[in-house]
């Protein structure tokens, strides 16, 4: 039997080699992959790959179906996703698709015009959202920068199950969304 003190050291201990965590260490897996993500999105030249790489790590943390990125039209009428990752034999990479938010704008409305990072939408079989978004639950995080007139880059996960994201955890998926929409507005040709 371990006493509270080694327990309390046991537990700041890390998986790999025993060694201590630290003050500073994130113990979220969604905030890890999502800081992860946005340092490769700062720092790697192919700003593609570094995006779809953080995608797959967001995909696995928050054991999500689909995961994609958008951007969400200023009246909230619509997303539009510009690279995705799924799981399984899914297509994963570059998509145009175009996401109808009209079976959700009541809590979708609810959600722009409040100071949230990150909303989660239920999705009914019967719903007609269903059809288009096969999930129990939909999640929505969206940038902190982001101007009331132009289109707002979001994140969307597809879920199976509830999932009740941290607020450190929608904190770091904006500065995610910050740092692909940054390279993406400096990257030739767009």
């Amino acid at each position: 039997m371990l006493c509270k003190l080694e327990q309390e050291s046991l537990s700041r201990v890390g998986r790999q080699f025993g060694q201590p965590l630290g003050d500073g260490y994130v113990a979220d897996p969604v905030s890890e992959a999502a800081i992860t993500g946005a340092a490769l999105v700062r720092h790697l030249d192919d700003v593609r790959f570094a995006t779809l790489r953080a995608l797959r790590q967001l995909l696995r943390a928050l054991d999500a179906e689909r995961i994609a990125i958008g951007l969400l039209s200023p009246n909230g009428e619509c997303i539009h996703e510009e690279l995705v990752w799924v799981s399984g034999f899914g297509r994963c990479g570059e998509s145009e698709r175009v996401v109808s938010c009209s079976s959700f704008s009541d809590e979708l409305l609810l959600w722009l015009a409040s100071r949230e990072d990150a909303v989660s939408i239920g999705i009914d079989a019967r719903s007609p959202a269903w059809h288009d978004l096969p999930c129990d639950q939909l999640l929505l995080v969206r940038s902190r920068v982001a101007e009331r007139s132009q289109p707002s880059p979001v994140l969307m996960a597809q879920l199976r199950g509830g999932v009740r994201l941290q607020e450190s955890a929608s904190h770091a998926i904006s500065i995610l969304l910050e740092e692909y929409t940054t390279r993406r507005a400096s990257a030739p040709g767009k």
